[in-house]
């Protein structure tokens, strides 16, 4: 240094710059770039300025012209330094930047600053030399300075904005330190929830094994049918409950809530300036995570799901036959078996599982890709707008202009209006011809989703809570029950009914419920599942008073909530669904002052209990669900529609407008009469697969159930709509002989033509594309009372 640069400065210039290694903190950078400010505005206040300033002082000018510029330049670039520094050790503390690269990159800061310092010394030497060798040339320079304004007052302003700006890129760093933090646990929260879909995956395929070897390699003597199914039983008896999808996505939740709504970020140094981006991380991370990653954590869970089902399906195949045999064997008849014809369903699970396996493993690949590639903090220096941004055209987001659209349909419209009313009359002519059962058939294939376009509508239809990414709307409905809730607390009666016609959103509003108000206080009961409390497990049947009698027994140091979802499936061929209910009203009189109880079924069904029951009486508050706002419903399908990052096009493959899209949801809205659940399965009904990107939906007529109610027919529906789910033998038992003598046929004849399906575990239930049209027929015909 020379003399004119004070010693304050040069001893803390020499070590700034010789101080910065990886072992020192951000924290002493910045304390340095503050102590050269300090001394560099000190050596400018030494020169007075104004009335005081002395124009002839070679030393006051040099210092308040050149010095301070070069002063203001190299603070900048210490500054700019702490920023990629700061970006560095954020790489490397999210796992981003290697160790040996960063140190490469503090070696190449100190050499940078050491040159910047020792040219500021060589040039500020020189000049001060030159003038003070040549009088002519200093006067001139001094009468030039003169004839300017002073500088060093902006300078000296400058520098301390340079100062301070160290300072917030400090306190910055520090708040992204812990925003790093916080996406290391959501990433850990998230690969829990695939890891978790994994075991489920791995434990099916490992019982599936032991079953099978138990099956195949046993004695094969008489008893072995009996034996086969007595484990079997055991098997059954075992299997607890599956974990759900909603315990991790909760925690997903909670964890996004805890990032930072506004949080700027410096990303660059361009001539000085600072680059900055104001994020919302809160935002911007829920709306990445639920359009990039839920959909896929989705299928994952889906899988597994389906893989567990597969094997409980081919247990009770196995089982079942097992004890046929064993009836056999026991009633004395000559009986010949095969272990392995035994085991075949079996068999065939693991080769319908094989090729599931393929499928789970890429998608799980994709999402831990995802998880660990973007997912991290420092995605945020990446040169693009925000932080996380989505796909540019996941879902609709941008339009192009259709130019020349308007002047071909005005050439079109007259040929087709010619031959439009031909075309009508032989359209009703044609349509005259077809039977009932054609015209029904035609509904029901058009309500059902195209298996080409699955990846589309499996997005569409997901079934249950998967977190509150995708829920939008009623607000209403969940701040009445947070009122009933904490009313509850300070000692009131806590009991509620949702109700509403069928795919309302009573389960997925129920859902929202018990995770928002009560998550980890939350018992999920239904008939013939497994319930555990308290570390305490039993095996539900239909006896509804039982299942709250264990409830009580083992609650009695919480208070939890109860939550009993379609309250119609509740019978057995010992309990009626009526008994169940005067049980369940009866606790909820004895217990409902420390047990909130949360209980859904339709408005058919509350509308004939209540005629028997007094449900009034029993809950305190009935919520409907059947409204549902347009536009929530148009934001419903949106977010549904963006998580699957398929562009919706018209008939010629451009992308629709927002507004089209709107309209489009409107008009399914109103044939649906606004039932959320309906509206969206209609959308992913009528939306085909126009390429591997884009999806339409073609204009074509969209068909309505015709009238095909008699008396027999509506008795039928009517009883299986109000228990939701029956059997053969349940209606058998309702209907006595005239079962035999009329409904049974019907029965089939309803099977056939697609209005009643008989799922995997034989029950029988109205087809889910058409049970709100048939339950308004219903209506109309006066058979019950379907609509609130």
């Amino acid at each position: 240094m020379t003399a004119d640069l004070p010693i304050s400065f040069q001893v803390t210039a020499d070590r700034a710059v010789s101080g910065l290694d990886p072992s020192t903190p951000i924290e002493e950078l910045a304390r340095w770039t503050g102590e050269m400010a300090r001394a560099m505005i000190a050596r400018g206040d030494a020169c007075p300025v104004g009335e005081e300033e002395d124009v002839t002082d070679l030393e006051c000018r040099l210092t308040h012209f050149v010095w301070a510029e070069r002063a203001k330049r190299f603070l900048m670039l210490y500054r700019d330094v702490q920023l990629q520094l700061q970006v560095a050790s954020l790489k490397v503390k999210d796992g981003q930047a290697g160790k040996e690269p960063v140190a490469s990159l503090y070696r190449q800061s100190r050499r940078v600053l050491g040159d910047a310092l020792r040219e500021w010394e060589a040039d500020f030497t020189a000049q001060h030399e030159a003038l003070l060798r040549n009088e002519n040339q200093r006067n001139r320079q001094l009468r030039a300075w003169k004839l300017q304004h002073n500088p060093w007052p902006l300078y000296r302003h400058q520098l301390e904005t340079i100062s301070r700006q160290s300072t917030e890129l400090l306190e910055e760093y520090q708040n992204l330190t812990s925003l790093s933090e916080q996406f290391d646990e959501l990433r850990v929260l998230l690969r829990r929830g695939v890891s978790a879909s994994e075991e489920v995956m791995a434990k099916t395929l490992e019982r599936a094994r032991e079953i099978t070897t138990f099956i195949t390699e046993g004695d094969h003597d008489p008893d072995r049918p009996g034996i086969v199914a007595a484990k079997l039983d055991d098997y059954i008896a075992e299997e607890g409950s599956p974990p759900r999808l909603d315990r991790f996505t909760n925690a997903v939740t909670a964890s996004i809530a805890k990032l930072s709504e506004s949080q700027r970020v410096t990303v660059s140094s361009e001539d000085g300036m600072l680059k900055y981006k104001e994020v919302n991380f809160r935002r911007a991370t829920d709306q990445w995570i639920s359009a990039e990653v839920m959909p896929l954590l989705y299928e994952l869970w889906e899988l597994s799901e389906q893989t567990n089902n597969g094997l409980n399906v081919a247990t009770m195949n196995v089982r079942n036959r097992a004890l046929l045999l064993s009836t056999e064997v026991k009633a004395g008849h000559d009986v010949t078996f095969k272990n392995a014809d035994l085991a075949q369903p079996f068999g065939s699970f693991q080769q319908r599982t094989s090729q599931r396996r393929e499928v789970y493993a890429e998608i799980r690949k994709r999402i831990e890709s995802l998880i660990d590639t973007n997912l991290r903090l420092t995605s945020v220096y990446q040169p693009v707008p925000g932080f996380l941004p989505l796909p540019l055209q996941s879902g609709i987001n941008v339009f192009t202009r259709r130019q020349g659209r308007l002047v071909t349909g005005v050439r079109t419209w007259l040929a087709d209006h010619v031959s439009g009313l031909s075309k009508l009359l032989g359209d009703a002519a044609r349509e005259e011809r077809l039977s009932i059962s054609e015209r029904t058939v035609r509904v029901i294939r058009q309500r059902t989703a195209s298996p080409d376009n699955a990846a589309y509508t499996n997005i569409l239809m997901t079934k249950g809570y998967i977190g509150e990414s995708f829920l939008v709307g009623r607000e209403n409905e969940t701040e009445h029950l947070r009122q009933i809730i904490d009313n509850w607390k300070v000692g009131f009666r806590g009991a509620v009914m949702l109700t509403g016609n069928r795919l309302a959103g009573k389960t997925l509003f129920g859902e929202l419920i018990t995770n928002r108000f009560f998550p980890s206080l939350t018992i999920r009961l239904r008939p013939f599942s497994v319930v555990t409390v308290g570390g305490r497990r039993l095996k539900t049947t239909g006896n509804l008073a039982e299942a709250l009698s264990f409830v009580e027994k083992y609650t009695v140091q919480s208070r939890p909530l109860v939550w009993i979802d379609d309250l119609e499936i509740w019978w057995d061929e010992d309990h009626t669904l009526a008994a169940n209910v005067r049980a369940l009203g009866e606790h909820i009189d004895d217990y409902s002052a420390r047990i909130f109880y949360l209980v859904s079924t339709s408005n058919a069904v509350y509308k004939h209990l209540d005629r028997f029951l007094d449900l009034d009486r029993v809950f305190q508050s009935e919520i409907n669900l059947d409204r549902f706002a347009l536009d929530d419903m148009q934001r419903a399908v949106l977010i549904r529609h963006g998580a699957t990052h398929k562009i919706m096009v018209d008939a010629e493959g451009e992308p629709i407008s927002e507004t089209a899209f709107g309209q489009m949801v409107k008009r399914i809205y109103r044939s649906t009469d606004g039932n959320v659940g309906e509206t969206i399965n209609r959308w992913a009904y009528f939306t085909e697969r126009y390429d591997a990107e884009r999806v339409y939906q073609p204009k074509a007529k969209r068909y309505v159930l015709p009238a095909f109610l008699s008396p027999d027919t509506a008795t039928l529906l009517s009883t299986v709509l109000l228990e939701k789910r029956t059997r053969d033998y349940r209606l058998r038992k309702l209907f006595g002989p005239a079962y035999g003598d009329r409904y049974g046929s019907i029965l089939q004849r309803l099977i056939r033509i697609g209005l009643i399906t008989r799922n995997n575990d034989s029950t029988l239930e109205i087809t889910e594309s058409v049970v709100n049209d048939i339950g308004r027929m219903l209506e109309t015909e006066a058979y019950l009372t379907y609509s609130k």
